[in-house]
């Protein structure tokens, strides 16, 4: 799942989707809050090994926090599913694959829990059972009656995980995290099912071989720049885009005719290009690749222009 997540890259609700690229719907979960998600998950993860390997051995409070994790986690995994479920249910039998292998994890995680808790909890109850009770401390009969059934035992997982949930949350307002992040991480999303945000429209993608690049790839190397208009749709530019068609530009009113022959191979081969350049690795790559053409566009603007950044800064502003 982790590993879905990560190669899956779905922008956070403020950023817009594009047009004919996958991903096509935001992030279910707001990424400034997955510290907080991520921290309780792991208190899942480590109580259920914890109980699937040691359950024999724990003694009653390890147990007891152990199954306040197991508890934490059976909120988040229904707080998971409620979210993906607009779109695990398609038009057909089922929805978008993403979505269907998320919920995997979850919706295991809620099938083997009640297995679990049940044999960790008959092994608690038969050593009750085994000790005697001491009738001079009341406190012990009073956890000995409650504990004495297995609803107690859940009972007292709840009540634990309280404290507990509050003393991570202290910690983790101290790193810079809301302390409603965890439910603002299922509410600050758009396109799911607890979302309160609206998105910007989506940017067209697939129009330009040089766009493609610029939207695709990692920002921290492509570098984009600002939003830009072409045929009348909102595009995102970078600055080896703008330098290529600022070059093109000049091209076309200084050598209209060998302008019409590149801008024809262009037109020939830019495109299919542009539908393998699905990955930000392959954009990365082919961005590289591009640098020293974009060297030359640049040595010919300075050459031939008066004003090269004008021309550059103009490029898909509508002026």
């Amino acid at each position: 799942m982790v590993l879905l997540w990560w190669f899956w890259s779905a922008p956070d609700w403020d950023q817009p989707v594009y047009i004919n690229r996958e991903p096509y719907l935001h992030a279910p979960l707001a990424s400034w809050h997955l510290p907080t998600v991520l921290a309780l998950a792991a208190w899942t993860l480590l109580s259920f090994w914890v109980l699937h390997f040691l359950w024999e051995h724990l003694p009653p409070i390890p147990t007891v926090l152990c199954i306040s994790g197991l508890e934490v986690g059976a909120v988040l995994s229904v707080l998971f599913l409620i979210q993906l479920s607009p779109h695990l249910i398609g038009e057909g039998v089922l929805g978008t694959p993403d979505c269907i292998y998320m919920s995997l994890f979850p919706l295991n995680y809620l099938l083997t829990l009640p297995r679990l808790l049940r044999r960790a909890i008959r092994c608690q109850l038969s050593r009750l059972e085994q000790a005697p009770p001491d009738p001079d401390r009341s406190f012990l009969l009073l956890c000995r009656s409650l504990l004495s059934r297995s609803l107690g035992w859940i009972l007292a997982g709840f009540l634990l995980a309280l404290p507990l949930l509050a003393l991570l949350l202290a910690v983790l307002v101290l790193f810079g995290q809301a302390p409603d992040a965890a439910i603002r991480a299922f509410t600050e999303t758009s396109d799911w099912t607890l979302s309160q945000k609206i998105s910007p429209p989506p940017i067209e993608y697939n129009a330009h071989y040089l766009c493609t690049v610029a939207v695709g790839g990692h920002p921290r190397l492509v570098k984009p720049t600002r939003y830009g208009l072409r045929h009348g749709k909102r595009i995102v530019v970078n600055r080896q885009l703008c330098v290529a068609n600022a070059f093109e530009q000049l091209l076309m009113e200084r050598a209209p005719r060998l302008h019409r022959a590149i801008r024809r191979f262009y037109d020939t081969h830019g495109y299919p290009l542009s539908q393998k350049l699905t990955t930000p690795l392959r954009a990365d790559v082919t961005y590289l690749l591009m640098k020293p053409l974009e060297w030359v566009f640049l040595l010919c603007l300075y050459t031939f222009d008066p004003k090269p950044e004008d021309r550059i800064a103009l490029q898909y502003t509508g002026r």
